[in-house]
């Protein structure tokens, strides 16, 4: 594999997963990534935040759709703009940063300054669906003018974090509530795209709206960082 930019990120591993994603995305998304990746630390949670904008983007151009990176529309970024074949956004995709709590997550750094190792009870003084929740509902905000005004498809997507430990049961729960659940509170959200890490390979999975007033439909699967 050419690493035409160099090192990039803190260890091999994540280094050529980035390498692997670039195959799928195009040349000025690459550019845009180095610049970002380039003003965080190497091993900080802003590096990883983009680092899954990165896996999202490259898994839905590696499923055929023309998704474009920080494309703006109406002085506003998504994370990704897919486009048709006229080159007209026919939808938008946006990932929410959901992490661990940060009581938790400072006991964890506790222990492994102490010990090297930690262990932890996954969200012990929260409780992980109402945290997950109110984040899907922010982000469901986030683009709902402009979505509305323009009439586009808008799709949430979530990383499963192993430290956080949402898993997709729970995205449902916030989704699917009879009394709150958000694709019942937000219709202009046609979906929400559901991903997760297990030794290298990324498997994702799309909750339709049953309310939505927009289509865009994401297919479920597998991106590899072996792929080919």
């Amino acid at each position: 594999m050419t690493m035409k930019y160099g090192q990039i990120a803190g260890n091999r591993r994540l280094n050529t997963l980035i390498y692997r994603c670039f195959e799928y995305i195009c040349e000025e998304d690459e550019r845009k990534f180095i610049k970002k990746f380039r003003e965080h630390p190497p091993t900080s949670d802003q590096l990883m935040h983009t680092v899954r904008e990165l896996i999202l983007g490259s898994y839905l151009c590696s499923r055929d759709f023309k998704a474009i990176y920080d494309y703006a529309i109406d002085t506003q970024t998504p994370d990704w703009c897919i486009l048709d074949e006229s080159f007209s956004v026919k939808g938008i995709v946006e990932l929410v940063n959901f992490h661990i709590d940060k009581v938790t997550d400072n006991k964890i750094e506790k222990q492994r300054q102490v010990k090297g190792i930690a262990w932890y009870w996954r969200d012990g003084n929260k409780d992980n669906v109402d945290r997950l929740y109110e984040c899907i509902q922010y982000k469901a905000q986030v683009y709902r003018n402009l979505t509305e005004e323009l009439r586009l498809p808008y799709v949430i997507a979530v990383f499963g974090d192993f430290q956080a430990a949402v898993d997709f049961e729970e995205v449902q729960t916030c989704l699917f509530d009879e009394g709150a659940g958000l694709f019942k509170l937000y219709p202009g959200v046609s979906g929400l795209l559901y991903f997760e890490e297990n030794s290298g390979r990324y498997s994702f999975r799309y909750a339709h709206n049953p309310n939505r007033l927009r289509v865009l439909d994401l297919p479920d699967g597998v991106f590899a960082q072996d792929a080919t």
